[in-house]
């Protein structure tokens, strides 16, 4: 496995800081997905298929200025937990980041902002998620890194962090925007199959941040990278959620449906191969659409409706988005961070139900 950053800072134990965040964790457990398909509608509820509320409550989504989002799983109010947010669409360039996460009476709320590449506040379609589930199969983990400047590895704080096999994470910055994970799920499956796993990120926070997971550096511990930027690629200090998961789905309910960590040659753009998977139907497979443009299909799955989510992985100057999926593909846009014109990268991908 390739050298991904400079070597890691010892580790040690720091008494962690909690800002105005996310609010402290129940024991329901709770789950949640959502297509938001009406970017410019003031409030509607969801509706195409592509949702779950995990107590058979409505999904609502509301919009209160020019991409301001909240979205509102009605009778799943639980505290702590994990959220994510991704922009959706062919060609889309967006920001999404996730504002805050927290429950209202007896509903979890999720508050979304999105921005045009440009970072400004800007409407889009996006996918979403929260979950609060400890793993029913296989290694689950999430975080949320609450403290974007501690030079210091630091315990995440524990009413937003999970992982499987009991350990304790770890997080602190290596430079401006470069910060380092250590999660003991990952740790568990390094380096043999930790690329059948599946790692998400976004940005915590209302400025227009990207946040993509680099990779793992060859130590033990194994520390992971993550890069965040800014609308125009510059390296940006922020918060951020973070999950990997491993033989279950991402919202940590069922068995990974299916899921793929795709590697390319840079010599060779358009070759690309599996460098790990889920899928019980066999090895996913790939077609090249055109420069940052690729579609994966996991033979012998079949899900109606659905959520997908898709992430650059290994390049610092790229980040990716899925455009759309159907019962057994995704397709993955990706482009540069500097210029957001499509641009080849490796990636990961997962869908579910």
């Amino acid at each position: 496995m390739r050298r991904i950053l400079a070597s890691a800072l010892a580790v040690c134990s720091a008494a962690a800081v909690l800002l105005h965040g996310p609010t402290a964790q129940a024991a329901a457990q709770v789950d949640g997905y959502v297509w938001a398909y009406q970017p410019s509608v003031a409030s509607y509820t969801a509706a195409s298929g592509y949702e779950r509320n995990s107590t058979g409550g409505a999904v609502v989504i509301t919009r209160s200025s020019a991409g301001v989002y909240s979205v509102r799983f009605a009778g799943m109010a639980v505290s702590g937990g994990v959220a994510h947010v991704r922009p959706y669409g062919s060609g889309n360039t967006a920001i999404c980041t996730i504002a805050s996460w927290l429950p209202v009476g007896v509903d979890e709320v999720v508050s979304v902002r999105c921005f045009s590449a440009a970072g400004v506040a800007a409407d889009s379609y996006f996918v979403a998620h929260f979950t609060n589930r400890t793993a029913a199969y296989g290694t689950f983990a999430y975080l949320w890194a609450h403290d974007p400047y501690s030079a210091t590895p630091y315990t995440p704080s524990t009413a937003y962090s999970y992982d499987s096999t009991g350990g304790s994470p770890l997080a602190w910055r290596q430079s401006q925007g470069v910060y380092m994970v250590q999660m003991p799920t990952v740790d568990a499956h390094y380096p043999v199959d930790n690329n059948d796993g599946h790692y998400q990120i976004t940005a915590y926070g209302t400025t227009a941040v990207r946040c993509e997971v680099h990779g793992e550096n060859d130590e033990t511990p194994t520390p992971i990278g993550i890069f965040c930027v800014d609308a125009f690629g510059n390296p940006a200090d922020t918060r951020f959620s973070l999950s990997y998961s491993r033989g279950v789905n991402v919202l940590g309910t069922t068995t990974a449906r299916g899921n793929a960590y795709f590697r390319h040659s840079w010599g060779d753009p358009a070759s690309y191969w599996a460098e790990g998977f889920w899928n019980t139907g066999g090895t996913p497979t790939i077609a090249y659409l055109g420069v940052g443009r690729y579609r994966v299909t996991f033979p012998g799955l079949s899900i109606p409706y659905g959520y997908a989510q898709s992430g650059s992985r290994g390049d610092p100057s790229t980040y990716c988005a899925t455009a759309y999926w159907g019962s057994n593909a995704v397709t993955v846009n990706c482009y540069n961070n500097v210029t957001d014109a499509y641009a080849d990268s490796d990636f990961t991908v997962t869908i579910t139900s």
